[in-house]
């Protein structure tokens, strides 16, 4: 099972997995206290329920409420793809799109986005980091201990029935989350569903990458998508072959 979470710009999602739940992109503290309430509803309330926390990639939207979750459940693991390990230490900066693409790919997303109202004052009150702005995109310290261990090769702690896949594009560092068995990808914002079928982002560090990612992921046999904006993609017959390339 896969909980879907609306608590700020980015979507949030709680894998149920055999080993216990995994969230994923807690880009808000109201994200990390809908969590607390589906773990109090559904899972009798118990702090270890909650194992994983981890992003599809270093950007505000997606972690800034990973430091309230870890607050209310400081047992819980946070672990990161291996390349976030930089940004957190300062030894890179966080890569930004050329301005064109903040034209033609960051507003039209933005202009369809619903709630916008909550959604600034979420970012507001949320962890300063992972903000890809030129004056704003070294503040990476995030005030919790974090690995940066999750890598293509390796398998993802207690969710034995995923795993990572590498989709540079939208960042250097973006991956998605797949299940084979369930034939689930969770895109993060290499695909995102601002336009009803599903888009490739267009606001991306590198055109090139990201179609390159994309190719990647319509080898894998997927018949479910939950982007990191926009709805999820879901009772739609080869959902990958409808969504939307960058020249489409």
């Amino acid at each position: 099972m896969i909980h879907h979470i609306e608590g700020g710009y980015a979507n949030t999602y709680l894998i149920e997995g055999k080993e216990g739940l995994t969230a994923v992109d807690v880009g808000s503290n109201l994200a990390a206290e809908m969590i607390q309430k589906i773990i109090t509803e559904q899972y009798g309330g118990k702090a270890e329920t909650l194992k994983l926390i981890t992003a599809t990639h270093f950007h505000i939207d997606h972690i800034g409420g990973i430091a309230r979750l870890k607050e209310l459940f400081p047992e819980a693991e946070i672990n990161f793809f291996h390349m976030v390990e930089k940004y957190i230490s300062g030894e890179e900066r966080l890569a930004i799109p050329p301005f064109s693409r903040w034209v033609m790919g960051l507003v039209p997303v933005m202009t369809r986005m619903g709630h916008q109202y909550r959604n600034y004052c979420q970012s507001f009150a949320s962890k300063k980091a992972g903000i890809p702005l030129p004056f704003l995109r070294n503040y990476t310290r995030i005030g919790y201990k974090a690995e940066c261990d999750l890598a293509e090769s390796r398998d993802i702690p207690f969710l034995p029935d995923w795993r990572l896949i590498a989709t540079p594009g939208h960042t250097p560092d973006s991956v998605c989350f797949y299940n084979e068995g369930d034939k689930i990808l969770i895109s993060g914002d290499t695909i995102l569903n601002m336009e009803g079928t599903g888009e490739l982002n267009r606001f991306c560090c590198s055109v090139a990458d990201i179609e390159t990612s994309f190719k990647k992921l319509s080898s894998l046999a997927i018949e479910t998508i939950y982007p990191g904006h926009g709805s999820p993609i879901v009772g739609v017959k080869d959902p990958m072959a409808k969504v939307k390339l960058m020249d489409s």
